[in-house]
């Protein structure tokens, strides 16, 4: 419990004073201004990493944290909400056909055989 909140914690102090100004402009990309936009994205950057740090219980969750940051991240390096929107549903989709073939191949295909 306490290395999840030093973790989040080191994340968070870490996007508010080295990475602020990539923080910033994602706020701002989001609509936000101020303190807003540097408070808001840092927020949940570092939820995130306490969610994704519990190493006991992963699920979905930690998918939706995952997501988080890497819709962050992709918004810090295009500045482009329409191609990070679009690239977050190509990725989605992706790895859920994915996930879907992975699971008929474990069951045996088609019949369960």
């Amino acid at each position: 419990m306490l290395g999840r909140v030093a973790a989040a914690l080191v994340v968070y102090i870490l996007c508010i004073f080295e990475w602020q100004d990539t923080v910033t402009s994602v706020g701002q990309l989001l609509g936000l201004s101020g303190f807003w936009a540097l408070f808001i994205p840092s927020a949940l950057i570092g939820l995130s990493v306490y969610r994704i740090a519990d190493l006991d219980n992963w699920g979905v969750w930690d998918a939706a944290a995952f997501l988080t940051i890497g819709s962050i991240a992709m918004l810090a390096m295009t500045s482009d909400p329409s191609a990070t929107i679009y690239e977050l549903v190509k990725g989605v989709v992706s790895f859920s056909v994915a996930a879907i073939l992975g699971a008929l191949a474990l069951r045996g295909g088609k019949n369960g055989r």
